[in-house]
């Protein structure tokens, strides 16, 4: 039967420490990241070329429904919707996989030491480079569309750096609550897919009423859809406002996610 056993030693929350551990276990965190890819993949016929190919057919899938048969009127958008979903494909991969995360990895937590963090740090890492490698098709896109291609575009790398970030706190909060609530690895799959519906993926933060723009303003995937939307659909400099409250909301939402998960980092699973 599972038992969830807590070593809490009362430890200061010093960051400067806690990433010179982690830059000491550097190939410690090389090699889990190829391992996170290798399970990713593994069995798959295609391999990592499957992150070509899934959001490929997704976007024909949600194109083909949105621009077909509801007949939404966007400009480019092909583009619009890709540079929409790449973000959320990143944000879902994440997500699902910090809930658990923990308890995957139970047996080399009792047999080796490392810092905790580098668990998470593979996953956001090993999902980035999927998110480059859907980026690449984005760029392809564009290209044959004949969408506005400027030198905004080149802001994606900071904006992506802005959701790792936010990724990589959320994975922080996630990993610790899923160390304590059981039921939260099946309950986040269907907090994702009810939050798909209140995110502006497949139509655009205009299309809502004033009323409930709250609902969108809340939601930081949200923000950062519509800075990838700025520099990539719209070829156009991010908003400054936007650029600027989520990097202030993303430091403060990583330093209180790191502090959680220091508290709660002893935490073990007895699987036996």
């Amino acid at each position: 039967m599972s038992q969830i056993v807590y070593r809490s030693p009362q430890t200061r929350f010093d960051l400067v420490k806690i990433y010179k551990e982690i830059w000491a276990y550097r190939s410690f965190l090389l090699n889990w990241t190829k391992r996170e890819l290798e399970i990713r993949y593994k069995g798959s016929f295609l391999g990592i070329i499957w992150s070509f190919f899934n959001p490929l057919l997704s976007l024909i899938v949600y194109f083909f429904v949105f621009s077909r048969i509801t007949n939404i009127q966007i400009p480019n958008y092909l583009v619009f919707l890709f540079s929409g979903m790449i973000c959320w494909f990143f944000f879902v991969q994440v997500v699902t996989r910090a809930t658990s995360l923990m308890s995957d990895s139970s047996s080399i937590l009792k047999k080796v030491y490392f810092p905790q963090e580098i668990l998470i740090i593979s996953v956001i890492v090993s999902g980035a480079i999927n998110f480059l490698i859907s980026f690449g098709l984005v760029v392809l896109m564009m290209l044959i569309t004949k969408a506005p291609f400027t030198l905004h575009i080149f802001w994606v790398p900071i904006i992506l750096a802005l959701q790792c970030l936010f990724l990589y706190s959320t994975s922080l909060l996630l990993t610790s609550l899923g160390a304590l609530i059981k039921d939260l690895s099946p309950i986040i799959p269907t907090l994702i897919s009810l939050m798909f519906f209140v995110t502006p993926i497949v139509y655009s933060v205009e299309a809502i009423s004033k009323k409930y723009a709250w609902v969108l303003n809340s939601q930081p995937i949200a923000n950062l859809i519509s800075l990838y939307r700025d520099v990539i659909h719209l070829g156009v400099h991010p908003d400054w406002i936007l650029l600027i409250y989520c990097f202030v909301f993303n430091i403060v939402w990583y330093l209180f996610c790191h502090w959680v998960f220091h508290r709660l980092r002893f935490i073990v699973y007895d699987l036996s």
